[in-house]
């Protein structure tokens, strides 16, 4: 359905129920939007809304899921009881549901000073393409730079093999220069037979 002032294009059947109920029991009138007579407040209990809010005061980048599991821990609420939905309600009324502005700060727990210092190696399952009558799996074998996040080279190879991933390598050292580091996983390709 193409529902005015929404981007929805479907609807419950209990939602269709409920509107055709509606309008049965008061007309247009019954269709028209109420507001909520318990917006702005809380159902939970006013110990807990407190635990809830010195929770976020503590610590203003506790997350809705980290707030619920430390009551949890602290036996201040048994466990499941206390849904997400309501505590992000009770924080935006306090204005304490937005993250601090330092928070938005991108922060990676390691990444390399200079672009060429360390790249990594993945390979990822690709589509099946016809080759030579048949279909045939793709593996999509990529070397990307750490600090810069270029993909040095990028090839779909029929295989995943020492030799798939040499031609790539070849590429990206042609292209790119000569990296301080590469980084692989412990795929078969990469490992050597004693």
């Amino acid at each position: 359905y193409a529902i005015p002032g929404t981007r929805r294009r479907h609807l419950g059947e209990k939602t269709i129920q409920a509107w055709y109920y509606a309008w049965r029991r008061q007309g247009l009138d019954g269709l028209a939007a109420k507001p909520r007579a318990d917006r702005g407040s809380s159902k939970l209990a006013p110990a807990l809304q407190e635990a809830v809010l010195a929770a976020k005061r503590a610590n203003a980048r506790r997350s809705v899921r980290q707030i619920v599991r430390l009551l949890e821990a602290a036996g201040t609420m048994a466990s499941e009881t206390l849904s997400r939905s309501a505590v992000h309600r009770l924080l935006q009324q306090h204005g304490l549901s937005k993250s601090p502005a330092h928070a938005a700060e991108e922060r990676r727990s390691f990444a390399a000073e200079l672009a060429g210092a360390i790249w990594y190696g993945d390979v990822m399952h690709g589509p099946r393409v016809p080759h030579k009558g048949q279909l045939r799996k793709t593996y999509l074998v990529s070397l990307f730079d750490d600090a810069s996040r270029l993909v040095a080279h990028s090839a779909f190879c029929l295989g995943e093999t020492a030799l798939d991933i040499e031609g790539v390598l070849k590429q990206a050292l042609l292209r790119r220069g000569l990296p301080r580091k590469l980084v692989v996983d412990n795929g078969a390709a990469y490992r050597a037979s004693t």
